[in-house]
């Protein structure tokens, strides 16, 4: 007679599955096929834009590939002050660190980047797992409430003024479905504050100036972002900047999805075509933004594999 299966059988075939070289080269192969997918849904829209149009509307002006370095820079050195309320760690070792990290997020996995941290913060910073878990966690969660804040003032602000039309959106959705969606998120908000000291362990003075910081870096960052597509199309209103910023936050939200530049790359080009701006100029900004981000992260990876950073058997200095 055949053993049931329970939850906890499960997920010990699970964690031992996950671990087996047939696992790893299934999920190297998954990350291949919806980045390859992705190509594919972005080479179709070029197609139908013009791939010439496309390439005589790449951006020109310095001051693009200016910003697109101090993007590129914002959250290593974000997190340096970020992390520095709850660990000790030298500048130059931090900002390695944080970058190595990036590169992991944007190339391999969503949050494969904090994976590398855990490692590196356990073996570098003589800490204990569950401390530099709680911190990486607690980290993580204010980052998220930073975006999910961010991107819903956004939504509501381009409802409130009529950009997006919610009743066009909605149509004749059933309002039960709606009224039961808004008690499962109060449900959730009651859970989640009866059980806050088991989800979150930051004291309130450093979750407040970690939120400082977050939303500090996260409203310079965008601005720039902005001030970089303005320069690409500059008779664009501000509306158009700000629907896409929403698209961009969820797009970096979005967990375990690899080469997310590109999915908000072929996000924006689809998103051109109903905002009333140039499905080519959008296209050569996004896909430079995208190229650009790939040849920094093949080149930090390249350089740190070389200096053994790249992984937490790196001598000690």
């Amino acid at each position: 007679m055949l053993n049931p299966i329970t939850k906890e059988r499960f997920v010990n075939w699970w964690n031992k599955f996950r671990d087996t070289p047939g696992a790893k080269k299934l999920a190297a192969w998954g990350r291949r096929g919806m980045i390859a997918i992705i190509l594919a849904l972005i080479a179709w829209n070029l197609s139908d834009i013009g791939w010439m149009e496309v390439l005589t509307s790449l951006p020109v002006h310095p001051l693009f590939y200016i910003f697109f370095g101090m993007l590129y820079l914002s959250l290593p050195v974000a997190e340096i002050f970020i992390y520095r309320q709850v660990w000790e760690f030298k500048t130059s070792e931090g900002f390695r660190a944080f970058l190595i990290k990036r590169v992991y997020n944007n190339e391999v996995i969503g949050y494969s980047g904090e994976f590398y941290l855990y490692l590196w913060a356990k073996k570098r910073l003589n800490l204990s797992g569950s401390d530099v878990m709680a911190n990486i966690r607690d980290s993580n969660i204010i980052s998220a409430t930073v975006s999910y804040v961010v991107a819903f003032t956004l939504v509501g602000a381009l409802v409130f003024t009529g950009i997006i039309d919610v009743k066009a959106m909605i149509g004749d959705v059933d309002w039960v479905i709606v009224v039961v969606g808004i008690v499962i998120v109060a449900i959730l908000i009651v859970v989640i504050a009866q059980f806050r000291r088991h989800l979150f362990s930051l004291p309130a003075g450093k979750t407040v100036r970690i939120f400082a910081l977050y939303i500090t870096r996260f409203t310079l960052h965008h601005a720039v972002l902005v001030l970089m597509w303005s320069l690409v199309i500059p008779g664009a209103p501000i509306s158009v900047w700000l629907t896409y910023i929403a698209v961009y936050i969820v797009v970096n939200r979005l967990p375990f999805f690899p080469s997310k530049d590109l999915v908000f790359a072929w996000a924006g080009i689809e998103l051109s075509r109903y905002l009333g701006v140039g499905p080519a100029e959008v296209a050569g900004m996004l896909l430079v933004y995208s190229a650009l981000n790939k040849l920094g992260n093949v080149a930090l990876f390249s350089i740190f594999t070389y200096l053994g950073d790249v992984t937490t058997n790196e001598k000690e200095d």
